[in-house]
């Protein structure tokens, strides 16, 4: 009995002292969202975004990709008030304008990129300086890649799987390229 007493004294201070280390002891409903591969994030105020181009997240706002940022993926949408293709962010708003961002690590097909494509190139880095996919290249200069050759048909016809925003932290945070 004196034993049983000692461990129970015992228990008890170890949680007086670790009082998180215990498990959830009543239900706790969490609201959550299921990955859908694209999200609406507020456009940078005064930055002018169009669908197709490459983004990044920069203070928490979508701006075009310069490297500056954190990549994100690609514009497929958003808020067109004057129905024109611009999106055209105004943080003042309420609520402020969003670009819809494709960030699933999507497959550009068919594209033309710089820096002589090859059947034995599938499978390297693809870079881009810039938000315009047409200035996509294999040719590593200084620039973070932002996806990579999946699929070649020709000099002038491959498929480039993009990075998710995920991917592209995880190569930069690990120094996995050079830049």
């Amino acid at each position: 009995m004196t034993t049983l007493l000692l461990i129970l004294c015992a228990l008890a201070a170890l949680a007086v002292a670790f009082p998180s280390m215990s498990d959830q002891a009543a239900k706790a409903v969490r609201k959550t969202a299921p990955r859908s591969g694209t999200r609406a994030v507020p456009i940078a105020n005064g930055v002018t975004l169009y669908e197709g181009q490459f983004v990044q997240y920069e203070g928490g706002y979508a701006n075009h990709w310069d490297e500056t940022g954190q990549f994100a993926g690609i514009c497929v949408g958003g808020k067109d008030r004057l129905r024109d293709g611009v999106l055209l962010g105004n943080t003042s708003d309420t609520p402020p304008p969003e670009a819809i961002i494709d960030e699933s690590g999507t497959v550009l097909m068919h594209m033309s990129i710089g820096g002589t494509p090859t059947q034995a190139k599938v499978g390297l880095l693809v870079y881009c300086a810039d938000s315009n996919p047409a200035n996509m290249t294999m040719t590593d200069t200084t620039n973070f890649p932002i996806g990579r050759l999946v699929r070649y048909r020709s000099a002038t016809d491959v498929d480039v799987e993009l990075f998710t925003p995920t991917e592209h932290l995880a190569g930069v945070a690990g120094a996995t390229w050079d830049s």
